[in-house]
C-alpha cells in the first residue's frame, strides 16, 4: 500500500524533501527537534492540497459518486486508499478551491508572511512545502494545457504566455521565500 502510494506521490514527495534538506542546509538549526518539525512540516505540506477533495466530498457536493466513495473511505479510516482514489479521479473534480489561481496567491501571501514573521520552522516547511506543491501542480496543469481549471475564478482566463509569467513571478517569489529562511 505504502509502494503504491509513493508511487502516486513521487515527485511531490521528492519535492518537499529536497525543500526540507534546503531549509535545514540555509538555516542550520541548533535543537534536533528542529529537524522534526521541519521534516513534518515539509511532508505534510505535501498533502495540503489534497484537503481539497475532502472539502468538496463533505461540504461542496456531498451527493456525487466521488464525494460518497471519498467519504466512505475516510469514515473507515482507510487513508491511503483514500488518497489513492483522489489521485486516480482528481479530473473529476471541477472549481478546485484549494488547487486554483486564487489560493495560490494567498499561499504566496502567507508564505511571504510567514518567513518574515518569528513562526517556527514547522509552519514555515509547511507553508513552503504547500506552496512547491501548489506550483508543481500548477506547471502540471500549464505543461497539459489546462489552465482554465487553474484559472476558474476569473471572468477571462489568461493565455499560455501569462499563465507562463504567472508561474515564473510566483516561483521567483518561492524562491525569494526560501533564501529569506
Amino acid at each position: 500500500m505504502i509502494k503504491r502510494l509513493f508511487a502516486i506521490y513521487k515527485t511531490p514527495l521528492l519535492l518537499s524533501i529536497t525543500l526540507m534538506i534546503a531549509i535545514v542546509a540555509i538555516k542550520v538549526p541548533r535543537e534536533p527537534l528542529v529537524y522534526t518539525y521541519v521534516i513534518l512540516g515539509s511532508l505534510l505540506g505535501t498533502f495540503v492540497l489534497d484537503i481539497d477533495y475532502v472539502i468538496y466530498a463533505f461540504f461542496l457536493e456531498p451527493d456525487a459518486d466521488f464525494s460518497r466513495t471519498l467519504s466512505t473511505f475516510l469514515k473507515h479510516g482507510d487513508l491511503f486508499n483514500a488518497l489513492a482514489y483522489i489521485q486516480y479521479h482528481k479530473d473529476e473534480v471541477r472549481e478546485k478551491t484549494l488547487n486554483s489561481a486564487v489560493f495560490q496567491i494567498v499561499l504566496a501571501g502567507i508564505s511571504l508572511y510567514v518567513v518574515y514573521s518569528d513562526t517556527g520552522f514547522f509552519t514555515r516547511a509547511l507553508i513552503l512545502s504547500a506552496l512547491l506543491n501548489s506550483l508543481y501542480r500548477f506547471s502540471e496543469h500549464y505543461f497539459t494545457h489546462t489552465t482554465d481549471e487553474w484559472f476558474w475564478a476569473l471572468k477571462n482566463k489568461p493565455s499560455q504566455k501569462s499563465s507562463a509569467i504567472y508561474g515564473a513571478v510566483l516561483f521567483a517569489l518561492f524562491l525569494v521565500c526560501v533564501s529569506i529562511i
